[in-house]
């Protein structure tokens, strides 16, 4: 391939940019601008969110096999714990699929450490569903700590779901993330293994990021469902070659609860594995 044809070669969170899908005056605006005014749209995503509950429209999982009680794994996004997920939770929960909490109360940590706790979480859940390996659910970097859960515990994880997650490029993310990322990159240098392996940088050697590097395994089936208009992430990062790569409408910060997302999640725990 051409390295100019290559999306990673070009990025640059400072280049000239604006999500797509947007109407057309906004792209003579500020690059910065245009991105905030992508996830200006999450109030207006969250009342009709609020709006499918009350008046009985919130069933994304209307006419798909139901869940018969089998658990999904659901794993917030970046800075958030398990509350945040609660249109996630509920849209599982009326699909018949058995919720189980990632028990991550502030996804800031380090990513290997992080999939490490949530393998015991996983773990715990395989051994009640008869051995039977999971089915994952995570946004943002929810989605990249589900999809490092599959890479370093096949054995766990059937299917991973991610949400509006830089797959292909983990620091493919523009303005919003940036202050608390390199932050919690300074924090990560105060403690000496995690200063040795370069936690929080693309210069990480730890085996999560050894992980992401390699394929998927063969057994493990991987979506990544993104948006175009996203203001957080650079959406070229959320499409993954060997996975289930499906497009949506939105914001980055509405992708968990907006009822045609949720019911795209919902198709795609439904179907049968490969």
């Amino acid at each position: 391939m051409n390295p100019a044809d290559d999306w990673r070669q070009n990025h640059n969170p400072d280049m000239s940019w604006a999500p797509r899908q947007l109407p057309g005056w906004l792209k003579a605006i500020p690059d910065w601008l245009g991105r905030s005014y992508a996830e200006a749209r999450f109030p207006l995503e969250i009342a009709a969110w609020e709006a499918s509950q009350l008046h009985g429209l919130g069933n994304a999982s209307r006419g798909l096999p139901p869940g018969d009680d089998r658990p999904v794994l659901v794993v917030p996004g970046f800075g958030f714990g398990d509350p945040t997920t609660l249109p996630l939770q509920l849209a599982l929960k009326a699909a018949g699929y058995r919720v189980v909490l990632s028990e991550i109360p502030l996804n800031i940590w380090c990513s290997n450490v992080t999939v490490h706790n949530l393998a015991k979480v996983a773990r715990k859940a395989v051994a009640k569903d008869n051995n039977r390996r999971l089915l994952v659910v995570g946004h943002s970097r929810g989605g990249m700590i589900a999809r490092g859960l599959a890479a370093l515990h096949p054995d766990l994880v059937e299917r991973a779901i991610a949400l509006g997650s830089p797959l292909d490029h983990e620091f493919a993310f523009y303005e919003a993330p940036q202050p608390f990322v390199k932050a919690l990159a300074t924090l990560h240098q105060l403690h000496p293994i995690l200063r040795e392996r370069g936690c929080g940088t693309p210069e990480c050697v730890c085996p999560y990021m050894l992980a992401t590097y390699k394929p998927t395994p063969e057994d493990v089936d991987l979506v990544s469902i993104y948006t175009k208009s996203d203001g957080i992430v650079d959406w070229r990062a959320c499409v993954v070659p060997g996975a289930t790569n499906i497009e949506v409408s939105g914001s980055h910060l509405g992708m968990g609860l907006k009822p045609g997302t949720l019911r795209v999640v919902m198709e795609q725990l439904a179907r049968p594995s490969a």
